[in-house]
């Protein structure tokens, strides 16, 4: 498939899970104790690029501790999402725009800080995307990738099918070590690295209209039974399905051209 072909998926697969991003309590909206620690250090004459922003919540949150923000995303349903929402909180440092993370409309060298968060699985090349974020960081300036990782190389092609079901726009999934060598290998030097525990919730919280509820809701209790793993390790609580993700955040240092 072109890679215009799966941006137009993307945009249409997002189109329909905007519910994931508008609220208070929506899933991406959701703030941890420290809802800043996957992208720290930061500084007050920062200017740092969003890729891949969604509604723009990683750029609400880092706005008031830089000088700004610039978030880039593929679905302009999200990004007004967004705007309005920043708009109504009186948020004024951050600027949206609508773009592809493959090919960035920013000069060489343009940011201090250039993150992304929750959306390497969606693009067919992550290489590509990782080369981007570092041409357009300043030499010196750091690139920060954080996404869901494959709980091992055995179940990846499993959950990358299964995750399709959920949301077409999946193109698959990454390890721990593949991140950070992808990092090493486009950007630079690594300067941090963490995996998170598993993140667990009802598998219902992510089924939306782009959704195979069926074939989502067969392989899951197919497995509960004693089937193929699908590498979202289901479990029964309460009545309810609950699946779990694994997450990855690298920092590498962008070296000089």
């Amino acid at each position: 498939m072109s890679a215009s072909g799966h941006d137009a998926i993307v945009r249409s697969s997002f189109e329909k899970q905007t519910a994931l991003f508008a609220g208070e309590d929506a899933l991406f909206a959701r703030r941890s104790s420290s809802a800043l620690a996957w992208l720290e250090p930061l500084d007050p004459e920062m200017i740092v690029l969003d890729v891949a922003c969604g509604a723009a919540h990683a750029a609400e949150q880092v706005a008031p501790h830089v000088r700004q923000v610039v978030g880039l995303d593929l679905t302009r349903a999200l990004l007004e999402l967004g705007a309005d929402r920043l708009r109504d909180a009186g948020i004024t440092n951050v600027l949206l725009q609508e773009g592809s993370a493959a090919e960035l409309p920013f000069l060489d060298a343009s940011f201090d800080l250039v993150a992304c968060r929750a959306a390497l699985h969606h693009v067919p090349d992550p290489g590509v995307v990782v080369a981007e974020m570092a041409r357009v960081c300043r030499p010196g300036g750091r690139v920060v990738a954080a996404d869901m990782v494959a709980p091992s190389a055995e179940v990846r092609e499993a959950f990358d099918a299964l995750h399709r079901r959920i949301d077409p726009s999946h193109a698959g999934v990454l390890l721990e070590g593949e991140l950070a060598e992808l990092l090493h290998s486009k950007v630079g030097p690594l300067t941090y690295g963490e995996t998170s525990d598993p993140f667990t919730l009802p598998v219902d919280h992510i089924l939306t209209d782009a959704a195979d509820r069926d074939a989502v809701t067969s392989a899951l209790q197919a497995e509960l039974a004693g089937g193929p793993a699908t590498g979202f390790e289901p479990v029964l609580d309460d009545g309810q399905t609950l699946v779990s993700f694994t997450n990855t955040v690298v920092h590498a240092t962008r070296s000089p051209a």
